[in-house]
């Protein structure tokens, strides 16, 4: 089943399934609003807002579902996960209030249809501002980064810094060269985000700047840089493809004693 909702003809399916609920859901919430305040005069626009609620739960239910499929393999920042857990409860929450509010009201039991109209009235607007914030997370973790990447380049590109003024960087070639190899001490030298060296496994790995981009958020990385990071990696990763790939683009030496 994990495996159905990861990828759809070689592309996540996540951020497909994603583009239903984004629709459905702020649509079953003004159904749902006009469902109960056109009652009176027109009650089929209630039955097809119930109707309409269960769709967006179906889509936030696949979305939520395939968000933590995507997160085993990729990771997946904390607060975009809480608010699209979130958004799934209440949408399905949703859905079955306005149906038994539905059922209450065909049967003319006024003291419940009262009650579940009201949770109806409130459910559709925190429904609108949750979902909200859910795509907003989402949007953040996926081109946050790239923005910024962007942003910064274009001002570095503006400020005509000379490059010959600059000191030379310190690579794993020129520590190879002077002392025979990277060691935990080389590692424990680059200790920030912007100049963040872990080890893994035996191999030392250049993560400077990466941070922002970390699917799981950049204080995961500022929590390993500068120290032998094996279990902190397997023990979240283990031997997933993509976040393993992910790393083996960072290489840069073996790890020396």
């Amino acid at each position: 089943m994990e495996s159905l909702l990861l990828e759809l003809g070689g592309l996540p399916i996540h951020p497909l399934v994603v583009h239903a609920a984004v629709v459905m859901i702020p649509l079953a919430a003004v159904a749902l609003l006009a469902g109960v305040i056109l009652y009176r005069r027109i009650p089929q626009v209630f039955g097809v807002a119930v109707i309409i609620a269960w769709v967006a739960a179906l889509s936030a239910f696949l979305a939520s579902q395939s968000g933590e499929a995507l997160a085993g393999e990729i990771g997946i920042t904390s607060t975009h996960q809480q608010w699209g857990e979130l958004m799934g409860q209440l949408t399905i929450t949703a859905a079955v209030v306005s149906t038994l509010t539905w059922f209450i009201r065909r049967r003319g039991w006024k003291i419940l249809s009262l009650i579940g109209t009201l949770t109806t009235l409130i459910a559709a607007p925190v429904l609108l501002v949750v979902v909200f914030l859910a795509g907003h997370s989402g949007a953040q973790a996926t081109w946050g980064a790239t923005l910024a990447t962007a942003t910064a380049n274009l001002s570095e590109s503006t400020q005509g810094t000379n490059v010959s003024e600059l000191p030379a960087p310190t690579t794993a070639d020129s520590i190879t060269a002077e002392s025979g190899g990277i060691t935990l001490a080389d590692v424990a030298n680059h200790s920030t985000v912007d100049d963040c060296w872990v080890a893994v496994d035996g191999t030392v790995y250049d993560l400077s700047g990466y941070a922002p981009a970390h699917p799981g958020g950049d204080f995961r990385i500022a929590e390993i840089c500068g120290t032998d990071a094996t279990d902190a990696f397997r023990n979240q990763h283990g031997k997933q493809g993509s976040p393993n790939r992910t790393l083996a683009g960072f290489e840069m030496a073996p790890l020396t004693k």
